[in-house]
């Protein structure tokens, strides 16, 4: 069978809504769709995806995709169960590894489901090891959640309920995003950026995503997003406090407010992610009664070494 690789060109292309429905096949637990796709691609510059067709039938799907943590390139690649062990995984991967090159990336990183031993098995054979594990925990909503009381002195508003609460979100981000246990420190984006991803832009849950008040001064954020391609379903983004006020119980609270809105407005699951390491994001997760996905398991790999063994295989 002849195997054909082709790039998805930029923009609200057709090759997205294929590209969507393969990924959603292959990796169900993070649905997406064409939209956000594209969405994220115009976000970052140097974005590739990729679609695997045999015989014209797809395949497969593979992404490039600059990494929020330097010198990285992110390799996002699914194939369908009934196409695997031909070749398209192999194929996927050394384009993303030339796509990386062009990046300036030093190292290729993914993502493994914990358990899939047959993607453990193709990335150790390219040199990929654990750098970290992502823990996913989702929280089934029941109609009654109790939203709660925030801290003394502490007042909890949407970010968008006037002006300067943005900038004050932003701030708490700054301090807390280098501080994830990550193997380099995150990269906060430009206020514009980060406030279209995480706080104010099309895929946010604008009156669930919220700031808390000391005063006039904003010591917390947390954003609540939109899963477009499973409208029951949304997702915890950035909770973040700020130093001088963590261990107050602001976390909890921001949380408690955003479960309660979700379980009015009948979302049936809240979805969110922490990095092995964050006890106390971890700890809040819990007390709210998050309950524990397999993990994912992050990789990495020296961009030389995915390509000698590339070569190897040539």
């Amino acid at each position: 069978m002849e195997l054909e690789l082709t790039v998805i060109p930029p923009g609200a292309h057709p090759g997205l809504e294929a590209y969507a429905a393969v990924r959603n096949t292959v990796v169900p637990r993070e649905p997406v769709t064409a939209e956000e796709v594209a969405r994220s691609r115009v976000r970052k510059p140097g974005d590739v995806r990729m679609l695997a067709r045999l015989d014209w039938h797809v395949a497969g799907c593979a992404g490039a995709i600059p990494s929020d943590l330097p010198d990285r390139t992110y390799a996002a690649v699914a194939v369908l169960p009934e196409f695997r062990r031909r070749g398209i995984g192999t194929a996927f991967l050394e384009r993303v590894a030339a796509i990386a090159r062009e990046h300036g990336s030093g190292i290729v990183s993914g993502a493994i489901e914990e358990g899939d031993a047959a993607a453990a098995a193709f990335a150790s054979r390219f040199g990929f090891l654990e750098a970290f594990r992502e823990i996913e925990v989702v929280r089934p909503l029941a109609g009654d959640e109790d939203e709660g009381e925030p801290p003394a002195g502490i007042d909890i508003v949407p970010v968008g309920a006037r002006s300067g609460l943005l900038e004050g979100a932003y701030a708490v981000a700054c301090e807390a995003l280098p501080e994830m246990p990550l193997p380099e420190p995150y990269i906060v984006p430009p206020l514009a950026q980060w406030a279209d991803e995480d706080a104010t832009g099309p895929g946010v849950l604008h009156e669930a995503s919220l700031v808390a008040l000391d005063g006039d001064r904003v010591v917390a954020f947390s954003g609540l997003l939109l899963r477009a391609a499973d409208p029951r379903l949304a997702e915890h983004g950035l909770t973040a406090v700020a130093r001088s006020h963590r261990g107050r119980g602001i976390a909890t609270a921001l949380k408690r407010r955003q479960i309660a809105w979700a379980a009015r407005r009948g979302y049936r699951e809240l979805v969110t992610w922490t990095q092995e390491g964050n006890d106390p994001m971890q700890a809040v997760n819990r007390k709210l009664g998050y309950v524990e996905r397999p993990a994912w398991i992050r990789l990495e790999a020296p961009l030389a070494a995915v390509e000698d063994a590339l070569g190897r295989r040539a």
